[in-house]
């Protein structure tokens, strides 16, 4: 419902109960510029690495998960 960076840190936010569903395909995906999740009830915390690349990651969110266009 919503994706928010903060420095080396994105915020995915979720509908209730589908985090962990969303944060599977990031982590199995072996995106380079994550270094991992956490996932709560509606939150994702990624991590990212130093220099990422905001563009690209957003390229390979959106082959992910089509919506997140939207936002």
């Amino acid at each position: 419902t919503d994706i928010a960076f903060s420095g080396n840190m994105c915020v995915i936010t979720t509908k209730p109960g589908y985090a962990s569903a969303v944060s599977v395909p990031i982590d199995s995906r072996g995106i380079p510029e994550v270094l991992g999740t956490i996932a709560g009830d509606n939150t994702i915390l990624l991590v990212l690495r130093e220099g990422f690349d905001k563009d690209a990651l957003m390229d390979v969110l959106c082959e992910l998960f089509p919506s997140i266009k939207l936002l």
